[in-house]
């Protein structure tokens, strides 16, 4: 080897100056116990979707005349803003909605300012829509909600509740409570038509007093000597009383005619039936968010004890619960994620001390809490923290995060035991190995890149991996050459000849005895055969390649992309026919709640599983959430428990979608197909979407299948007669007056405390419930006379689309479900659906229709292009940092000879652990690149030293192999040991991160027998073919 300057450099500086390695340590670790102490935690990374939404209200408008008032006007306004990807809008029933989902690389808070600026310079919107209300869609983390039931009325318990949520707000820890499961405030004044007739008034009249005798208004100021006095009008109603006493006619004899005279006004709600019901109680909640960097389980823990305090101020029969605490689950999950990394720490400290002298083990072991320590110092400024996945990446680094150590401490250890301790050594056994060691970590910190850069809201979670790896990756390349050296270096030598050694003296002593037999008795005679035979042996590694991927191509390893996320709780969704009323969604929620605590009451005691439950309406939908027992009480799958009780309810008449799930979708999109129909013409999208969706139901493990065109409500359309037109009236004249008796005239909007309340003017509900009612009503001419609207309108009846779902302002119909994984593969059914009879025939039938992909399966498209391209960076990237230390474009490419051995073993590892292969199993495949290099990237650095030195080749790919046998099982068994606790965990939170665990342990272990063997092998080939004019040695 060539003589090593043991003075010069930084690992020499630090080596020898034992308190500035010291003092560099400390301060790595205070830092990081600080940020550990008070980095936020949370159960998943921030899933932040880039979009911006924006919607306007057309209060009784149909979905045609909010497509064509409103979207459409959105949607040209805002089409030629640089930075969009996709647009998506909504027209429903009294409700316009634009999606806008920004381009990767562009600033969401910039387009969100242009968005605003193109809407508010739109000329003009129907008159009677609402201010648009333009927004980021923000993924808020929900900490732990409260609910209050019992035997109080509506009014009583969304008091009480209001009451609570302030109190909660004013906590230390908190800041966003909002009440859930209330129906808003409406003041509603209820008028007969004979009354208005009577008294020779219209509904618009009513509102229009109103609206000049109930307002507060400022009248300027008088200007005095003695200063300005204010002048002020006040009168706004605020109470049934206050509306009651407005006047609507004065006569001369002062008789004067008042609201309260011939209306009946009620304060009240908004009118829709409503159902909130908590344990069978009726009840009203009180959601708390933990926003910004909140940490959740603080907000959690201040709940609950004001809970626990409050119940003791409350009235008989009313019940005060804290429930749905995410923080449970979360203090759960960590705990069982700090258990396994602590077994993970235990595991590898045996494997180091087996290997190693026991003092070194050690000083190598203290690199992984440093390491991690740097980590924590870094992850606030960078925005991460303490979650569930970002957990796993410290343990999926716990192996990796000590390589760079054990191949400095393995080479000291080597050198020391040749030539004896002192610092010297110690400083060439470090430096003899500091460049390719350093490199080879530069090329794992490369491969997990591209997990930083995945598109979509799944990416957040490899994102929160990447930065925890990189970070420890980072500061184990500080760690190993700046500080590990100087500790090294201040270990005591062995006693040359010990006489009485310790127990585990003998234990390493009479291990490295087998360990030398191993290398030199088995493992160097096995390579000089296979060096000598290289052909041969490269050919076969060849055809066992080819066998592999036939092997896993076929049908014996299943992929399920996104897998889903075991919650502790399960939840259902209702969505009720077009023109079902209120009540009878009410009837269904109730139903299925029944069904539901019938279920768990059906089982034994130790299988019961149901611990809360609330079910509410709203508006014709409903929606029930179940808490279930903890996970470690909770013997069976939740998405078993939703299987089951989707089976006792059975099929609902009147109900278009129920959807029951007790999982969270990892991709954050819906459910787990998706696929986007458009065209101009709209009848042809109708009958291709229909197909679609009988092609679907014949796929078994396929169901809620959901259908955006399915449903249409009926409509009745308004026509004036020619004779209308002779008494002065007009269309418009028509539709506000028929607007004015079926949906009310809202006179205003009073703020009464945080709630801003309506003030609505209309007919009793008794005389706007039938066609009848249209037909009996009087229309007012501009002279005031009445005539019958029957003399003057035409009607037409039709039926109109419940919703209108348009693309880039084309039509589209959306179709979407949710897949069985466990019987079939949901990238199966794409493949099917494009390029099978659906695809054929959606061509030959409807060429007018386009088919693309949406949702979920638009995901996994865009996720796995976005992989292929930054895997392809990363991989040159690796390339390029292991051609600079072995200045060689061709020793590169064979050291990532293992790369594909290294995938084989990683898809064999979810053969035999038995788990679909998943994006995670991608993710830590495309991480497994940048690790299997390193050790490959040691011994052909030693190889290259050694041919310098005047060896040859094939001795010197001889000696490398057995010289660095050590070092490379090392880092392999640490790597594979401190995943295997995780590997081993059968809870169901690890069950969607356990794949990339499976890629990279069960990848590592079968690259090192290729590393051994094949790396050898292919550097003597290499030299063979050298009179192709590659350079071998480095100049």
């Amino acid at each position: 080897m060539q003589a090593i300057d043991t003075h010069k450099g930084i690992i020499s500086w630090f080596a020898r100056n034992h308190v500035a390695a010291n003092l560099l340590m400390v301060v790595i670790i205070l830092t990081g116990l600080v940020s550990a102490l008070t980095i936020r935690t949370q159960m998943t990374p921030d899933l932040e979707a880039d979009e911006v939404s924006v919607d306007v209200a057309f209060p009784g408008a149909s979905p045609g005349e909010v497509e064509s008032g409103v979207v459409t006007r959105i949607e040209e306004a805002v089409r030629e803003i640089e930075g969009i990807d996709d647009m998506h809008s909504y027209s429903r029933e009294g409700m316009g909605s634009v999606r806008l989902t920004v381009e990767s690389g562009y600033d969401i808070q910039i387009i969100l300012d242009e968005v605003k600026m193109a809407v508010d310079r739109i000329a003009r919107m129907p008159e009677s829509t609402e201010k648009p209300r333009i927004y980021r869609n923000q993924h808020q983390r929900g900490a732990i909600n409260v609910q209050i039931s019992g035997n109080l009325n509506e009014r009583g318990m969304k008091t009480l509740a209001e009451e609570i949520r302030d109190e909660i707000v004013n906590l230390p820890s908190v800041t966003k409570a909002e009440v859930s499961g209330a129906r808003p405030y409406e003041i509603a004044v209820e008028l007969k038509e004979e009354k208005l007739r009577q008294y020779g008034l219209t509904l618009a009249q009513v509102a229009q007093a109103v609206q000049r005798s109930s307002l507060d208004l400022p009248a300027g100021a008088i200007k005095s000597d003695s200063g300005d006095i204010l002048l002020r009008a006040e009168g706004q109603a605020y109470q049934k009383q206050d509306f009651e006493s407005i006047v609507l006619l004065s006569e001369a004899d002062g008789t004067r005619l008042t609201l309260g005279d011939i209306a009946e006004v009620s304060d009240g709600f908004i009118e829709y039936e409503f159902f909130s019901l908590f344990n069978g109680q009726p009840s009203i909640g009180v959601s708390i968010y933990a926003i910004a960097d909140q940490n959740q389980i603080e907000i959690s823990n201040e709940v609950t004890a004001y809970v626990e305090r409050r119940k003791a101020t409350l009235p008989p029969g009313i019940r005060l619960d804290s429930w749905m605490d995410n923080t449970k689950y979360l203090s759960g999950t960590l705990s069982m994620m700090v258990t396994n990394m602590l077994s993970g720490v235990i595991l590898v400290l045996v494997v180091l001390g087996i290997f190693l002298r026991l003092q070194l083990a050690f000083w190598v072991m203290i690199g992984m809490p440093i390491a991690f320590l740097g980590a924590f110092a870094l992850m606030p400024a960078l925005g991460g923290s303490i979650n569930m996945v970002s957990l796993f990446g410290f343990i999926l680094v716990l192996g990796i995060v000590v390589d760079d150590a054990i191949i400095i401490g393995e080479s000291v250890q080597t050198v020391t035991e040749e030539d004896g301790h002192n610092i010297d050594n110690v400083i060439r056994g470090a430096r003899r190995v500091a460049t390719p060691a350093t490199f080879g970590v530069l090329t794992t910190i490369v491969a997990f890149v591209p997990l930083m850069l995945i598109p979509g809201t799944f990416g957040a979670m490899p994102a929160a991996i990447g930065l925890v790896v990189i970070l420890c990756l980072a500061f184990s390349i500080v760690e190993s050459k700046l500080i590990l050296p100087a500790h090294l270096a201040s270990m005591k030598p062995l006693p040359a000849n010990d006489e009485s050694p310790s127990l585990l003296r003998r234990f390493q002593n009479n291990f490295a005895a087998r360990l030398r037999q191993v290398t030199y008795d088995y493992y160097e005679p096995f390579l000089l055969r296979a060096i000598r035979q290289r052909y041969i042996t490269v050919s076969v590694f060849l055809g066992m390649l080819i066998l592999a991927l036939g092997f896993i191509i076929g049908p014996y390893v299943r992929t399920v992309f996104f897998p889903n996320m075991s919650m502790q709780y399960i939840g259902a969704q209702i969505e009720l026919v077009e023109g079902s009323s209120t009540s009878q969604a009410v009837k269904v929620v109730q139903e299925m709640s029944d069904k539901l605590v019938e279920l768990n009451a059906s089982k034994p005691e130790d299988e019961k599983f149901l611990v809360n439950f609330f079910a509410f309406t709203n508006n014709g939908n409903g929606r029930i959430m179940a808490e279930l027992k903890p996970g470690d009480e909770l013997n069976r799958n939740p998405e078993e428990i939703a299987t089951e009780w989707r089976s006792a309810i059975g099929d609902i008449a009147g109900t278009k979608k129920m959807e029951i799930s007790g999982s969270q979708k990892s991709h954050g999109q819906g459910k787990d197909l998706g696929f986007k129909l458009i065209s101009h013409d709209t009848k042809a999208l109708a009958e291709a979407a229909e197909l679609l969706e009988q092609t679907l139901k014949k796929y078994e493990g396929v169901y809620d299948i959901e259908n955006s065109n399915t449903g249409n409500i009926p409509e009745i359309n308004l026509k004036i007669k020619p004779s209308a037109e002779a008494l002065g009236l007009a269309l418009s004249d028509l539709a506000n007056q028929v607007r004015a008796a079926f949906y009310g005239v809202e006179a205003q909007r009073i703020q009464r405390g945080r709630e801003e309340v309506r003030v609505m003017v209309r007919y009793p509900k008794t005389e706007r419930e039938s066609r009848g009612n249209l037909d009996s009503m009087f229309i007012r001419t501009q002279q005031g006379d009445e005539v019958p609207f029957t003399s003057v309108a035409e009607l037409e009846e039709r039926s109109s689309p419940s919703s209108i779902v348009r693309t880039w302002g084309k039509r589209s119909v959306r179709i979407s479900a949710n897949v069985e994984k466990t019987i079939i593969e949901p990238g199966i059914i794409v493949k099917d659906v494009i390029r099978g009879e659906f695809g054929a025939e959606l061509k030959l039938r409807f060429p007018s229709v386009t088919l693309e992909l949406d949702g979920a399966s638009r995901e996994e498209s865009e996720m796995l292009e976005g992989i292929l391209y930054t895997a392809i960076l990363a991989l040159f990237c690796i390339y390029a940092l292991m051609a600079i230390p072995l200045k060689s474009y061709m020793q590169p490419l064979i050291i990532m000879g293992v790369i594909p051995f290294g995938m084989i073993g990683a898809l064999i590892g979810h053969l035999i652990v038995g788990i679909d292969f998943s994006a995670m199993s991608l993710l830590g495949i495309v991480a497994l690149a940048g690790v299997v290099v390193n050790d490959s990237i040691i011994m052909v650095d030693y190889v290259n030293h050694s041919v310098e030195e005047g060896i040859s080749t094939v001795e010197a790919a001889i000696n490398a192999g057995t010289r660095r046998f050590r070092a490379i099982m090392l880092t392999s068994l640490t790597t594979f040991f401190g995943l295997l606790p995780i590997l081993l965990e059968t809870s169901f939170s690890a069950q969607m991160l356990i794949p990339m665990a499976v890629s990279l342990g069960f990848g590592i272990l079968f690259a090192t027998v290729i590393t051994l063997i094949l790396i050898p092998c292919l550097y003597v080939i290499l030299n063979d073919l050298s009179m192709f004019r590659f350079r071998l040695q480095p100049t």
